[in-house]
């Protein structure tokens, strides 16, 4: 845990975000409050801070909450459990998602280019980006007006390009997370369900805090010797090694 820790400051809400996404992504799927706070709390976050944070999940539409006895349970909303989904392939994938193709986009200015407010573009120059081809999963544009595109194919990625797509800080990053995932695939595991649980998540967690700083296309990219993609094979060897278990069986055991 406490190598998983040292990967990077948790946000509360975005780890709560991640806990639902993983044990309760099945329609009508909850988590219940007193399972939800054994996790965050085995991740050392405080219960005023989790209040807070629920709060404003629900106020953004992210959650909802309902009574169980005397107990709370929380899930996914339709909106949080649709964006969860949307990058599903991305976190959970063997490999990263593929595009089907690229288009290389040149814009009349810099201005243009900053507008271009496209989730999967790879901005490499003030007026130039690579895009998907021919549109992304949400179905926005490849390439809307005023901006020039063409179809291209890649080729070997040069260290300038490596050096946009990921730089220094993120490398470390990501050889920081690999270091800490071998050690959760290899050290013995806590014998508590709780226990095991949270060291799912926290890993899950900060792999996909890193993952979703960029689109798809990075990984596709840089290909597989860079350390994202040793990060992700780490990932995947923790979620095998620890399977998503039934939230209701864990309440079982507080």
């Amino acid at each position: 845990m406490s190598a998983l820790l040292e990967c990077g400051t948790l946000k509360t809400w975005s780890v709560i975000v991640t806990i639902l996404g993983d044990l309760a992504a099945a329609p009508d799927a909850h988590v219940p409050g007193p399972v939800l706070s054994a996790l965050t709390d085995r991740m050392g976050l405080r219960a005023q801070a989790m209040r807070v944070a629920l709060h404003r999940l629900r106020r953004d539409g992210w959650i909802s909450s309902s009574r169980d006895g005397r107990a709370s349970r929380y899930a996914l909303t339709d909106h949080g459990l649709a964006l969860t989904l949307s990058v599903s392939d991305q976190v959970y994938g063997a490999a990263p998602p593929v595009p089907r193709g690229w288009r290389i986009v040149l814009a009349p200015s810099g201005e243009a280019m900053s507008a271009l407010d496209h989730p999967a573009a790879i901005v490499i120059a003030p007026r130039v980006a690579l895009l998907p081809d021919p549109a992304g999963d949400d179905g926005s544009e490849a390439a809307p007006a005023p901006l020039l595109a063409w179809e291209v194919t890649p080729g070997v990625v040069p260290d300038w390009l490596t050096a946009t797509l990921a730089p220094p800080d993120v490398i470390q990053a990501y050889a920081r997370l690999t270091r800490a995932l071998k050690l959760a695939a290899e050290a013995p595991l806590p014998t508590g369900a709780v226990d095991r649980t949270a060291l799912r998540i926290l890993a899950l967690h900060q792999w996909r805090r890193l993952v979703l700083r960029h689109g798809p296309g990075h990984e596709a990219l840089m290909g597989a010797d860079w350390p994202g993609a040793k990060a992700r094979s780490g990932i995947a060897r923790v979620m095998e090694r620890i399977p998503r278990p039934d939230p209701r069986s864990l309440a079982e055991t507080l």
